[in-house]
């Protein structure tokens, strides 16, 4: 297309919006101009790119598109003063989640908060105006069940319909739980609300899992996408699914008359998304909740639960998950040792110093060179706060030997910094002990 042809392309699209608006405010609207609009302005997509074109499939407004819609996903075409959704509620899953030990965890929304899943399908990937969510889905739990209920679009310009639904779903108080929510998801939905000229429900928390994910078991995943976490931390693998990528084409079809059949399959996808949020939250609370449960997680994840822990300033349960992490040092695992580290230096700031000392005095007994940097803490010790000196020359005298010995481990680089320090300290040593024997 020209120029000259899309710029009266744009102006009648201009003249169009505005008598829409007018005949709206008036309560006159056409229902095919406030479709047409909101289609050109919400789908994205350039004037003059070619679409495939379906004949015969059914009609294009939007009470007969929410009603293909509906039998499709076997849900119910709702009509309100605002326009069409389709409201589709499926099989609860019986999902327990013990919700006082979930709230001792990091990060976690109360016992007593309603939790919302949310997951939504869009029609780009992308956070932009032109960005719309056809598909909805959320979760809530009612007892020992998480419910299904899915929200979808019908047609672009009954987007306030599915907004309004998506407010009179949320319970007040609310925590919502997503997975890239904070980037995506809500902030693409607070867009929508915004050029709907309404407000989002108001959410007392957000509990991003991607965020959570990345911090916690990010070190023994390929990456962080929720299908990964699906495998690796819950054990589950879907069924051939349909890449994110093809999902607006399938919508943009449906639009143009096509069949509603792939929509099904995406709605399937969405389902799948929302039950794995709860699922992840019932994975954190019976792995990693308080108890004995930690004693069979992972010691990396262990520590790195420390970690958070610690970032809240919860020093007593950064501490607890780091003993448990440093059970079975002699093994060589190379997290046990760390969790070992962690937990010395953090017991050593919290003023617990002769805790530090036996943390300390455990890893000397550890592989490579992380044993020559138990021998130097021990050596402080005794150094500045024993003042033995004698015993902190010894000390220094296993490091070297710890050192010697690690040589075919590896980290090349602990090793030359832990011999720096070795060496300075030792002269110090030496100069402070010929001293004393004057």
């Amino acid at each position: 297309m020209d120029g000259t042809r899309l710029q009266r392309r744009l102006e009648d699209l201009r003249r169009d919006r505005a008598a829409a608006r007018r005949a709206e405010r008036s309560g006159e609207a056409d229902p095919e101009i406030r479709r047409a609009i909101a289609a050109i302005v919400a789908a994205g997509e350039p004037f003059g790119t070619p679409q495939p074109v379906w004949r015969g499939v059914g009609p294009v407004d939007p009470a007969s598109l929410a009603r293909r819609l509906a039998a499709g996903l076997d849900g119910d075409a709702i009509e309100t003063p605002r326009g069409w959704y389709v409201r589709r509620e499926l099989r609860p899953v019986y999902l327990p989640v013990d919700r006082d030990r979930l709230a001792g965890l990091p990060g976690m929304p109360p016992p007593n908060a309603p939790l919302l899943c949310l997951d939504t399908e869009t029609t780009g990937l992308g956070s932009a105006a032109g960005t719309v969510a056809f598909l909805i889905g959320i979760a809530w739990w009612e007892g020992e069940r998480l419910r299904l209920l899915q929200l979808a679009l019908p047609d672009h310009s009954e987007e306030e319909a599915l907004l309004e639904a998506l407010v009179a779903e949320t319970p007040p108080g609310a925590w919502l739980v997503t997975y890239n929510g904070r980037s995506f998801d809500w902030p693409l939905l607070e867009t929508r609300f915004r050029m709907n000229r309404h407000q989002p429900p108001p959410l007392d928390g957000h509990l991003d899992l991607l965020l959570l994910v990345r911090r916690l078991f990010r070190h023994r995943l390929p990456d962080a996408r929720l299908q990964t976490a699906e495998r690796h931390l819950l054990r589950r693998h879907r069924a051939p699914d349909i890449p994110a990528s093809e999902i607006p084409a399938v919508y943009h079809s449906f639009l143009r008359g096509g069949p509603v059949g792939p929509i099904r399959v995406v709605a399937r996808h969405n389902a799948e998304d929302v039950v794995t949020l709860g699922r992840l939250l019932a994975h954190l609370e019976r792995g990693y909740g308080e108890g004995e449960v930690r004693r069979w997680a992972p010691k990396g994840d262990l520590v790195r639960l420390a970690r958070l822990f610690r970032h809240e300033g919860r020093i007593d349960e950064a501490v607890a998950c780091l003993q448990v992490a440093g059970e079975g040092i002699h093994g060589g695992d190379p997290d046990v040792a760390v969790a070992t580290v962690e937990l010395a230096r953090l017991l050593r700031r919290a003023g617990r110093i002769n805790e530090a000392a036996v943390a300390w005095s455990r890893l000397v007994t550890a592989p490579g060179p992380l044993a020559a940097l138990g021998w130097i803490e021990l050596a402080k010790e005794r150094e500045h706060r024993e003042r033995d000196l004698a015993g902190a020359w010894a000390a220094t005298d296993a490091a070297l030997l710890a050192l010697y010995r690690s040589r075919g481990h590896g980290q090349a680089l602990l090793r030359r910094g832990l011999e720096a320090d070795l060496a300075g300290r030792r002269v110090r040593l030496a100069r402070r002990l010929s001293k004393s024997t004057i």
